[in-house]
């Protein structure tokens, strides 16, 4: 029996984002039964959860996220190092550790970058220069880098690149529930014409900007995003909470009602600019909405081609006024196929062998 800790989400069952829903499927959807893991759950993740066969589960009374993930993702290092035999990173801040401890034992280290964290504004200089110097360190320690997006492979050295493989994140819909009269009541924009973003409220998202395009057009716009999480996020909350035609929900995580909402869109606006493979992205493929997309090289390899393309909001906007049928922006079932969660489980236990 191969041992495998996995080391950096929040942890088994938690839902925040798509490193969570990694974990989940490579728990449930395990192929190759001679692996077992060892997963760790930080203090955001359910504090009693039934892990499947195979699957051990490690509370830590600690973050994963912001400074305190870092803590974290050492001191799960820490307990599992001198005990598995492959540990997958997800996010590479703990890897100094691993490099401490390499000349002691050889563990076999699957990393995924999760995306070029140093571009991110929210980061201080330091902060950019620390997850800088871990993007290298992961390219020099792991057996495998993966990258959740073919962009990444321009920020690879060329000696490095034999190590690194293109695993997306996957997605599935939950289609149990229908716009009922319980759902209209609580939804009530069901009834109506309507477009849906979904982003994380994060500065290079861009959701004021999408926001302010919706002022004055006769168009609604559904956002969803975690505004209360951050300054950021309450800033626009309440710039935009009275605007008619925008509808701001903080926070849905209830996956049926999410679904619910993505499949009855008229057509979804991807925002993102700093993200890979974008879970969100991938999930509204897969809902098979049409999609409206920043022009960047990391959306253009997600949805090869299939969508339509803004390079502003003065773009976008004039997009919104212009066009009516959005429907030849829906991705094809053979694209699909890429982000079958399944396929993508198959991908990673590859890596442990």
């Amino acid at each position: 029996m191969k041992k495998v800790a996995i080391v950096g989400a929040h942890g088994l069952y938690a839902n925040y984002g798509g490193w969570d829903q990694l974990v989940n499927n490579l728990a449930e959807e395990k192929q190759n039964q001679e692996f077992e893991y060892l997963i760790f759950n930080s203090s955001q993740a359910p504090k009693k959860v039934v892990p499947p066969p195979q699957v051990i589960v490690k509370h830590i009374n600690l973050k994963s996220s912001g400074f305190m993930g870092l803590f974290y993702d050492f001191y799960s290092i820490l307990i599992c190092y001198f005990k598995v035999d492959v540990i997958v990173l997800l996010g590479v801040q703990g890897i100094p550790l691993i490099a401490l401890f390499a000349p002691f034992r050889k563990v076999q280290i699957v990393s995924n970058m999760g995306g070029i964290e140093w571009e991110r504004p929210k980061f201080g200089f330091l902060a950019k220069q620390y997850l800088k110097f871990c993007f290298w360190l992961g390219l020099i320690y792991s057996k495998w880098v993966v990258l959740d997006n073919e962009h990444y492979f321009v920020f690879v050295p060329q000696k490095y690149r034999n190590k690194c493989k293109v695993i997306p994140y996957g997605g599935v819909i939950d289609y149990s529930l229908n716009c009922n009269e319980t759902m209209n009541e609580k939804y009530p924009f069901l009834k109506e014409e309507y477009f849906l973003s979904i982003s994380r409220a994060l500065v290079d998202n861009q959701i004021d900007e999408l926001c302010s395009t919706f002022l004055g057009l006769n168009k609604k716009l559904v956002l969803i995003s975690n505004f209360s999480s951050s300054k950021y996020g309450i800033y626009v909350l309440d710039k935009y909470k009275n605007i008619p035609n925008i509808i701001l929900i903080n926070g849905l995580y209830n996956k049926a009602e999410l679904d619910l909402v993505r499949r009855n869109c008229k057509a979804y606006i991807h925002t993102h600019t700093l993200c890979g493979t974008a879970p969100s992205l991938v999930e509204m493929m897969i809902s098979k909405s049409p999609i409206i997309s920043t022009d960047i090289p990391q959306n253009k390899f997600t949805l090869v081609g299939h969508g339509l393309f803004f390079s502003d909001f003065t773009e976008l906007k004039v997009l919104l006024e212009s066009k009516t049928d959005f429907s030849e922006y829906i991705s094809p079932d053979s694209l699909l196929e890429k982000y079958n969660w399944k396929k993508i489980v198959s991908q990673y236990e590859a890596c442990y062998l």
